[in-house]
């Protein structure tokens, strides 16, 4: 029977708590989300054009007039219409010339007096808390805390070239998670260097179109299309170069964008042979279908080369010739759920890893379809998907993940990234991934646990770690108390696809409920 502790229980009841207290301090002020962000969800904005007019102001009357002409033109409904119109601003009062002239020259003299560089840096960062549970028939029931602080800057030295640098928590050895844990006697936390790279956006200096094409360089963040963590968690950061191509951008039409990226990532470094590395590339295509639904899809080849180097330097516990000796280059804190070949045993009865069963040229489908109310209940919904395969692998070689998502997020349901206060979200992904499907040492960290009662006459429990090899259902429930604090739930029902084939000697297949209740500001 599982059980539920009390410190579980205490941060359920904590969240409740708060969201019914601050639901009604909140429900009078709440509006529905601006004139922009209801045209770029619509794709009548592209991304650029969102980004240019944001900082533009309207006239009460000019913006009433916009809303009237987008009705009629049918853009918007009559009910995104009303409700914005009844959320638009109240009328200032008009300022005298002489006032609106002090203002500009105190603002001015304000500017002038701070260093120019300032101008050129964008700070950005998140803070999350985190109460985690694991409940398993025939384990104790199992809560911990955690936290996760990244903070950043971005410097635009000019239209086409910026440097960015970000620092996160975590363990400097764990590719896919940037979590810290309460423990260990109030110690202090790894900082580390997660982003550091140049974007480069060549414009008139080089003689092209801004926009049309984007360099990085350098260690960053993952910039490829994706709807879920199937082939790459979302704290990953790569090293290496990524370009992308924007071929299509536009407003009107069925056809709204086409890009392709493509990417050099270096996994190893190695002095005296063949580096590691993943060489690839991506087509991504946005489409409108009038004012009904829009769609994204993508395909990707994500194709690894000398992998096996990966396998023998950080995986295996031993090296060397017989008798093995422990392998000092190990870094436990990678999971890995894959299929290995392993030596002969021994005289101590030790094994050593010598090279992946297969390669891995993982080819990636994946896509969104969302509608601004396709109910009729005034809210967005949308489908999601992503499926690789790896064409490397003769078997157990397919993963998905597929759902479908309510609310105002509007697209990119498994993420529910929301904006305006008083915005929700509600999705549900169902995961299968079989063991060789994609590589899990990348793969999504959240689903990457799974144990079963210790085997006859042994103490402790048998343990599969790496994100294959399992099935889950998770559901997602995403609320935005405050501006810029959202409040998230999370239910992950896991299973093992084939206890017989995995990496642990598992004795059964209970069923684990894993649940995470976070808080995040995001700045």
């Amino acid at each position: 029977m599982i059980q539920v502790t009390g410190k579980a229980w205490c941060g359920v009841i904590l969240i409740a708590a708060i969201l019914a207290w601050l639901a009604p301090a909140y429900a009078e002020d709440k509006s529905d989300k601006s004139l922009l962000d209801v045209l770029r969800q619509k794709q009548v904005l592209t991304q650029q054009d969102y980004e240019r007019l944001k900082s533009s102001e309207l006239t009460p009357a000019q913006r009433s007039a916009l809303i009237d002409v987008l009705r009629d033109k049918g853009i918007l409904t009559k009910d995104e219409a009303a409700k914005l119109e009844s959320a638009a601003p109240p009328v200032p009062v008009a300022a005298s010339a002489a006032e609106k002239a002090a203002a500009a020259e105190s603002q001015a003299s304000l500017l002038a007096k701070l260093p120019k560089w300032l101008s050129y840096i964008t700070p950005f960062g998140d803070i999350r808390l985190r109460d985690e549970g694991f409940y398993q028939e025939g384990a104790v029931a199992r809560n911990r805390g955690r936290f996760r602080a990244r903070i950043g800057l971005t410097v635009n030295a000019s239209d086409e070239i910026s440097g960015t640098v970000r620092l996160a928590t975590g363990d400097p050895n764990d590719p896919i998670s940037t979590n810290q844990s309460f423990q260990n006697t109030f110690t202090r936390k790894s900082i580390n260097l997660d982003w550091a790279y140049l974007t480069l956006k060549p414009g008139k200096t080089f003689g092209l179109e801004p926009g049309w094409v984007t360099v990085t360089a350098g260690k960053f963040g993952l910039t490829n299309y994706r709807t879920s963590e199937l082939v790459w968690d979302d704290d990953v950061s790569p090293e290496g170069a990524t370009e992308t191509l924007n071929l299509v951008d536009q407003r009107a039409g069925v056809l709204r964008g086409l890009r392709v990226n493509a990417f050099q990532w270096t996994v190893n470094e190695v002095s005296n042979g063949a580096d590691p590395w993943m060489g690839g590339g991506q087509v991504v295509s946005d489409a409108a279908f009038g004012t009904l639904a829009t769609a994204t899809v993508g395909f990707a080849d994500y194709n690894y080369q000398n992998l096996n180097e990966v396998a023998r330097t950080f995986l295996s516990p031993y090296t060397g010739s017989a008798p093995f000796t422990a392998n000092s280059s190990q870094n436990t804190s990678l999971v890995n759920s894959n299929d290995v070949v392993l030596s002969a045993k021994d005289a101590n009865g030790h094994q050593k890893i010598l090279r992946y069963a297969s390669g891995y040229n993982i080819l990636n489908w994946t896509g969104e379809l969302n509608s601004p109310d396709p109910l009729g209940l005034g809210v967005p919904a949308g489908l999601f998907g992503d499926v690789a395969y790896n064409s490397q692998a003769d078997g157990r070689n397919v993963g998905c993940y597929v759902g479908a998502g309510i609310g105002n997020a509007g697209r990119d349901w498994y993420h529910n990234v929301l904006t305006n206060q008083g915005d929700w979200g509600l999705s549900y992904t169902y995961a299968r991934v079989e063991k060789d499907a994609v590589l899990s040492i990348f793969s999504f960290s959240d689903i990457d646990q799974f144990s079963t009662a210790p085997a006859k006459g042994a103490s402790s429990r048998p343990t599969q770690n790496g994100s294959t090899n399992l099935m889950a259902h998770i559901l997602r429930l995403d609320y935005l108390v405050l501006p810029n604090l959202q409040l998230t739930a999370k239910a992950y029902v896991e299973n093992v696809l084939d206890r017989r084939i995995s990496n642990a000697a598992l004795t059964g297949n209970p069923t684990l409920l894993r649940t995470q209740l976070d808080a995040m500001l995001r700045f």
